[in-house]
């Protein structure tokens, strides 16, 4: 493929997504391309203009231009500050209303599940969310069925006992249905206008997907889900190595960052 050709590909991934491959992504679109390329009958026409004829085509690039890695209760220490503090202070806050969470760039759904078996596991109601721009993630958290690539060793260790009425003989997990249905999805593009954003939430996680965007498009993200979705007092987590990305720069006045011990978080004032 030539290089222009390529570009303007990767431009609009970014129009549609606000999403800026790095270099070692753009290897994996480009080798997904020439694959494409040959599976289907282009018409004789460029696949870049393929793609600007056929919204089907261009929502199979965006399914493959995302990244998708996660696992069971990654980032551990960030659930444990939950179990321990946040969540009994919501409930103290709320009463008997449900604890609303939003897992904001859910991936395959290990994150949302990780985030209903932990308030399932002290006794929370709860509405959960899961929301990805790629549609068959979100295919594949209805489901909920993972491989044992999705439950690692060490980190998350501390609650794998969650998963153990769920954990298969090949140590792969899968979720009966009255778990799944508990389990809200939508297929959100958080570069755009936030009509479909859910309403009052008290917990939001957005974690690892802002590294693949501008600092413009960070602060316009982060406004939206503050000022639309994060009721007042609710917590936001981003991934711990997401954090020195986000500074005073693209933070919303009545959003503050808060420390308890090594694990850094968001607070909405109000």
């Amino acid at each position: 493929m030539e290089e222009k050709e390529f570009a303007e590909i990767i431009s609009i991934i970014t129009q549609q997504t606000g999403i800026v491959p790095r270099e070692s992504h753009k290897v994996g679109i480009m080798n997904f391309i020439e694959k494409r390329k040959k599976e289907i009958d282009l018409g004789g026409v460029p696949y870049s203009v393929f793609l600007r004829l056929n919204k089907d085509e261009l929502c199979v690039l965006l399914n493959a231009s995302t990244v998708n890695e996660t696992y069971f209760f990654r980032e551990e220490s960030q659930f444990l500050l939950l179990k321990d503090k946040i969540l009994p202070e919501i409930r103290a806050n709320l009463g008997s209303k449900p604890i609303r969470i939003w897992s904001a760039a859910s991936s395959s759904g290990e994150e949302i599940y990780s985030l209903f078996l932990l308030a399932q596991s002290l006794g929370l109601k709860t509405e959960c969310v899961a929301s990805d721009i790629n549609t068959a993630v979100l295919e594949k958290c209805a489901k909920g069925v993972y491989t044992p690539n999705s439950v690692k060793l060490v980190d998350g260790a501390k609650f794998h006992h969650l998963l153990a009425k769920y954990l298969k003989t090949d140590k792969s997990v899968s979720f009966p249905e009255e778990i799944c249905k508990q389990i809200e999805r939508r297929q959100i593009n958080l570069s755009l206008v936030a009509e479909s954003f859910p309403r009052g939430v008290n917990v939001i996680f957005i974690r690892n997907v802002f590294i693949y965007f501008t600092s413009e498009m960070k602060k316009q993200i982060l406004s939206k889900i503050v000022n639309e979705s994060l009721a007042d007092g609710g917590y936001l987590f981003v991934s711990m190595s997401e954090l020195p990305s986000i500074d005073a720069s693209i933070l919303p006045k009545n959003l503050k960052k808060c420390c308890d011990g090594k694990v850094f978080y968001f607070k909405k004032e109000g």
